[in-house]
């Protein structure tokens, strides 16, 4: 609701209930909005969306702001979350922890902690070296992964002779209860032999500074280059005007709402486990443990209870998880595990952590003509799975984004550190590039004198000139950006910003306003399975390869399948996160689940019908060319004879057979979504403090199969980057490596009376390689928002004469920013 009680959607939202999305309209309200304040159904439509005289089984699902199916279950408590599994004998695990970030093990005696009342089993790296016999896989040299030449740099279940970051596994304690294990582990005596230890990326690429890898040099895991450096020397030489910054890319941690917890048990007549935890996909960790125990995949059973958050770096595997497999072989009874929050500060994989220097040519009509970038990423101690090749994957290609950029070289170099090892996370890639673009922009409006929106208007890629390749290689087919741009601007009322800021300066305050377009590449994995079923029993079952972790998948898989066999939402099933009941399948991650995910649905769903055209052809004794399929029933052209759907479930069933299909979807590559922030913020200069007062998103996300979660997803992922851009930061003491960010009274996190009230539209360019023309929503909102905040922080204190702030912008930074700006007047 916004301030004066009427409904944002009526100005925020496009189309709820059209199903072709192939053009945008404009200022037509939606026919309904979670508040139904304003539920004016559209011409032809009833005030539930059913087109007038339709009947509910074919009531259109896809494109329309329905409630979640999930949200009864976990408003009332009904959730199941992995903390919450009591299973039979259940035992509890601690891990015992090294506090040094460099230090040499020189014995570890645990002779006193086994002997305690209660406890099981107390495991050290030499315990388990016949059961766990590789550490967590990098596949840094593991086709097709190894897109640089960089070392495995792998990460142990448990640290054996040398810890390399502060809150490395040395030790696993399983004990009665959970009270037991803590104290037994408190009695583990470790002796360490401290060694210097590198922290910061300056301290780490120093002559002679201590080596976190012996096979890595100076510290330096891989140089990786892209692009034609002396076009781009040449290019930028020939420029009126060069533009350069240098920005930093705040390292930070997924605190996920609920914390990291898993239960392992082992059933010894089949010689199988079970593992229940919160995770980005079944198979995958499947995969990861088999290939860590080198044991089959039908050994091995993952189930994902209800998950509260993952954001990328609940994707990976991390040490606790094969150790209790280890366990719960060993004692032959469940054991659980559940991370406390300080240790989640410690031991969850962090994120981002750039050192980004970037140069932008300008000719002398405003024209871009090169840009250079250089950036340095501090990634730990170790190489989570894969996450070399994310960053190379979803970095470089987005540098540019919209712009019309002739050419481009790019530099990354990987450092390794004393730190907690980093993987994904929420806009892996595209923040960086979009941040440091648009930082690029705004220095060259400044460098130029050219008003910053006129500069963007005049090299944005118009909707002529698709397929565009950017300069970092990605190849955009579709995308609004002059739209978003223009839209962004209305809805933001920036031509009333000077007059606001002017009524801002009578009450002591700096106001500034900032924008960022930008383009994400989404999709990672390109393909996905699904499985249709219907049932004797009247439902629809759908199993997907994807998985939710609060994206709503029982809701949009449900809607998706609605439509696609013309039955009532309420009579579909969604199943996923069971490697026993899903066939196969890539999780979810990079925004792909609803392009890759409901390709796969619209698919087993057709070959469903098509499969049903022929058994129901058997049952009518007629052609199958003379069957058609309407609102869930199979018709002889020309005749009222027919059978339902669910009829010929029964049929099948009768004959000890199902009634279902499935199918692989497959797309070539990556889709692009893109968009426009605006942000506008005050500051007092008396202390620095921070306001945000307005944020307004336009987001290109294809399709948008429901609205309503589309824009819990924009604010949502725009919470993140807002804390990422003015509050959040991990922090670490420079020489002992200790963390100093270890609970959340260190670790600022946004909280709702931090945020303004979103305004969001949504434009919906559609994506053709897939059947719903979706394009990613996941992490859109994430990728626009730091550079739009950090944009208008700067915008207020350029007003004032102060110098740059990097992200996070802090009272305490803007402050002595101001303060900076007093001095030199």
């Amino acid at each position: 609701m916004a301030p004066d009680g009427s409904c944002r959607r009526r100005r925020a939202s496009r189309r709820p209930w059209s199903t072709d999305r192939s053009r945008s309209s404009k200022g037509s309200p939606p026919a309904t909005c979670p508040a139904r304040c304003c539920a004016v159904p559209p011409p032809g439509h009833d005030t539930a969306g059913r087109r007038t005289g339709e009947s509910r089984a074919v009531t259109r699902q896809v494109g329309a702001p329905i409630k979640r199916k999930e949200d009864r279950r976990f408003l009332t408590g009904q959730g199941v979350f992995t903390d919450d599994i009591a299973l039979e004998h259940q035992a509890h695990a601690v891990v015992v922890r090294s506090p040094h970030a460099h230090a040499r093990i020189q014995s570890i005696d645990v002779a006193a902690a086994r002997a305690m009342t209660g406890v099981l089993l107390v495991l050290t790296a030499g315990d388990v070296k016949g059961e766990i016999v590789r550490a967590i896989p990098s596949y840094s040299k593991t086709p097709p992964f190894d897109v640089v030449d960089a070392p495995e740099a792998p990460h142990p279940a448990l640290a054996g002779e040398t810890v390399r970051y502060a809150g490395e596994p040395v030790a696993f304690v399983v004990a009665e209860t959970l009270a037991a294990a803590r104290d037994a582990a408190e009695r583990v005596a470790v002796e360490y032999e401290p060694l210097d230890a590198v922290i910061d990326i300056d301290r780490a690429l120093a002559p002679g500074a201590p080596t976190v890898w012996s096979d890595a040099p100076g510290n330096v895991s891989f140089d990786w280059q892209s692009g034609d450096a002396s076009a781009v020397e040449s290019a930028l030489a020939r420029s009126t005007h060069v533009a350069r910054v240098a920005v930093v890319n705040n390292r930070v941690t997924p605190l996920f709402l609920e914390p990291r917890s898993a239960v392992a048990e082992y059933d010894a007549p089949s010689d199988r486990w079970t593992l229940r935890l919160g995770c980005q996909g079944a198979h995958g960790i499947r995969a990861v443990l088999c290939q860590i125990l080198d044991v089959k995949p039908e050994k091995l059973r993952v189930i994902v209870p209800d998950t509260g958050g993952g954001f990328g770096a609940r994707g990976s595997v991390y040490p606790e998880y094969p150790l209790l497999l280890v366990a719960a072989r060993r004692l032959g009874r469940a054991v659980k595990w559940t991370a406390e929050r300080t240790e989640s500060f410690l031991s969850d994989y962090q994120a981002r952590d750039h050192v980004l220097r970037g140069e932008l040519g300008v000719d002398g009509t405003g024209l871009f003509t090169a840009m250079r970038v250089r950036a340095d990423w501090r990634h730990g101690a170790y190489f989570t799975s894969r996450n070399v090749w994310v960053m190379v994957h979803y970095f470089p290609p987005t540098l540019g984004g919209p712009y019309r950029i002739p050419l481009a070289h790019v530099s990354l170099r990987g450092v390794f550190s004393h730190t907690t090892p980093l993987a994904a996370y929420r806009g892996i890639g595209r923040i960086e590039a979009n941040y440091l673009t648009e930082s690029l922009v705004e220095a060259a409006a400044r460098e130029t004198g050219i008003d910053r929106i006129e500069l963007r208007r005049r090299n944005l890629v118009g909707p002529g000139s698709f397929p565009w390749t950017t300069p970092g290689g990605a190849v955009l087919t579709s995308g609004a950006f002059e739209e978003s741009l223009t839209r962004a601007l209305e809805l933001s009322d920036w031509r009333g910003f000077a007059e606001r800021r002017r009524a801002s300066q009578t009450t002591g305050r700096l106001r500034g306003i900032g924008l960022g377009l930008y383009v994400e590449n989404d999709g990672s994995t390109p393909t996905e399975f699904a499985e249709v079923e219907a049932t004797a029993t009247g439902r629809v079952v759908v199993r997907v390869g994807t998985q939710d972790f609060g994206m709503s998948h029982d809701t949009v898989f449900s809607q998706i399948a609605a439509d696609a066999l013309d039955v009532p939402l309420d009579v579909v099933d969604v199943v996923f996160g069971d490697t026993d009941q899903v066939l196969r399948g890539g999780g979810s991650h990079g925004s792909r689940s609803a392009r890759m995910g409901g390709g796969a649905v619209v698919g087993s769903s057709q070959k469903l019908i098509e499969l049903g055209r022929e058994l129901a052809a058997n049952l009518l004794e007629a052609g199958a060319a003379d069957i058609t399929y309407d609102a869930g029933r199979f018709t002889v052209v020309g005749t009222d004879r027919g059978v339902g759907l669910f009829e010929i479930a029964s049929a099948a069933s009768r004959r000890g057979e199902r009634f279902a299909a499935h199918t692989d979807f497959v797309t070539a590559g990556d889709a692009h979504a893109s968009g426009c922030h605006v942000c506008e913020v005050t500051i007092d200069p008396e202390d620095g403090t921070l306001t945000l007062d307005r944020h307004v998103i336009v987001a290109d996300v294809g399709r948008a199969i429901n609205p309503l979660v589309v824009h819990g997803q924009m604010h949502g992922g725009a919470a993140q980057g807002v804390g990422q851009a003015v509050m959040e930061q991990v922090l670490h003491d420079p020489e002992s490596g200790q963390l100093h960010s270890g609970s959340l009274m260190d670790y600022a996190m946004p909280r709702a009376d931090d945020l303004p009230t979103m305004v969001v539209e949504l434009t919906e360019s559609v994506e053709a390689d897939n059947p719903l023309g979706v394009k990613g929503a996941g992490e859109n909102a994430t990728t626009g928002a730091p550079a739009a905040v950090m944009n208008a922080v700067r915008d207020a204190l350029h007003a004032a004469g102060a110098d740059h702030v990097d992200m996070p912008a802090t009272a305490h930074q803007i402050w002595r920013a101001l303060q900076g700006a007093r001095k030199k007047r």
